[in-house]
């Protein structure tokens, strides 16, 4: 039996999350093919239990700015590619008509695939992304890990506009996944292989 379930609170939260239940017993790690009341344990288990809470909250946009960091052919391709789900190393094109953006998630899960097993997981996100200048965004983002009790996943990102130029610098500076990429690039789609880009660990291939 599978159960969803998702609300929103205004413009300030977002929840969202999932259950998942067995009507049948186990014996160890090895599902029976007898139902759970007819053992006397109740109608159902819980195997599998989820929620995320969100939250986001922005400066007002910017009167007259309208550059994303995409160039203008590329657009129409970009929001057809760019799918629901952001991964953690996705580069996602600066918005400089929003002086500023916090976003914050809370994630939480609890598998129980047998009576015996029991895995969970509890992580909070934060992703900070502003304006310094006019030509200049940056933007800071992580995981924390409760379960753990470590910072996963941080990462630093800064854009400079150099109007028929861009400059790119990304930093994941802990973790397995830790390296760096600087880019230096002309705008223009057709001229997109002229760049200087400097590279290592995760943006290399090596870790």
């Amino acid at each position: 039996l599978n159960v969803t379930y998702r609300t929103q609170i205004a413009d300030l939260l977002n929840f969202q999350g999932s259950s998942s239940f067995t009507f049948y017993d186990f014996n160890g790690g090895r599902k029976l093919n007898k139902f759970l009341v007819s053992e006397g344990k109740g109608l159902l288990r819980l195997t599998n239990f989820n929620f995320s809470v969100s939250s986001s909250l922005s400066g007002d946009k910017i009167k007259g700015e309208s550059r994303t960091g995409v160039n203008p052919e590329e657009e129409e391709y970009e929001a057809f590619a760019r799918s629901d789900y952001i991964g953690l190393y996705e580069e996602q094109p600066p918005d400089f008509s929003i002086p500023w953006n916090l976003t914050l998630n809370y994630n939480f899960n609890l598998s129980k695939p047998t009576p015996l097993q029991v895995i969970k997981s509890s992580s909070l996100g934060l992703n900070l992304s502003f304006n310094l200048t006019k030509n200049w965004k940056f933007s800071v983002s992580g995981n924390y890990d409760f379960e753990a009790k470590e910072v996963s996943a941080p990462q630093v990102t800064v854009f400079r506009d150099l109007h028929c130029w861009e400059m790119n610098f990304s930093w994941n500076p802990l973790g397995l996944y830790r390296g760096f990429r600087f880019e230096i690039r002309i705008k223009a789609p057709e001229l997109q292989d002229i760049k200087i880009t400097k590279s290592k660990g995760l943006y290399s291939g090596r870790r």
